[in-house]
């Protein structure tokens, strides 16, 4: 084998394996989100909290809360385990777009929110967005910021988003919210 051909070689295989890692960190990344879905609608807030770093910040129309802590204490003001499961709800993520660069990432996602309805059909409840922001870390991909919010029914970001002045401006701006 030529010199030229060995270095055209080592720089498919080099360009594979970066490929191979980015479709592996999305995958990672798609289960992880769906690793909280799962959590969220079996009202495992421990769970769930523990997928974000120490200063990872959670932040949405409940309130906002800063390390896994944090988040589970604000979170667990609201969330309940579920005694009747006619009035349990359930999450469904849609629309995710997931970008890597390197240790980090960004998601953003809408996801619905279902609920029984009265005469035992279901109900959309609300559709909502998640804007997210994430490190590998020895452990796997973790969340440091995760803005959950609702967009229907409609309601004036600056009223949903505790903690707003954490959200990157270019979400502000894609989100329509005003500075």
């Amino acid at each position: 084998m030529t010199d030229a051909a060995s270095q055209d070689l080592h720089a498919l295989v080099a360009d594979m394996q970066a490929r191979l890692r980015l479709a592996e960190d999305r995958e990672d990344i798609w289960r992880l989100l769906m690793k909280m879905q799962d959590a969220i609608d079996g009202r495992d807030i421990k769970a769930y909290a523990d997928n974000f770093t120490e200063d990872g910040v959670w932040a949405g129309v409940v309130g906002r809360g800063v390390g896994p802590a944090g988040v589970l204490e604000t979170l667990g003001k609201y969330m309940h385990s579920v005694v009747d499961q006619s009035k349990r709800t359930f999450h469904a993520t849609m629309d995710v777009v997931i970008d890597i660069d390197g240790d980090t990432a960004t998601s953003t996602s809408k996801f619905q929110h279902i609920r029984h309805a009265e005469d035992n059909t279901t109900d959309v409840w609300h559709l909502g967005a998640y804007d997210d922001r994430l490190v590998r870390t020895s452990q796997g991909w973790k969340f440091t910021q995760r803005h959950a919010y609702v967009i229907v029914p409609y309601m004036e970001p600056k009223f949903q988003m505790v903690g707003a002045e954490d959200r990157p401006k270019e979400w502000t701006q894609r989100r329509g919210c005003k500075e």
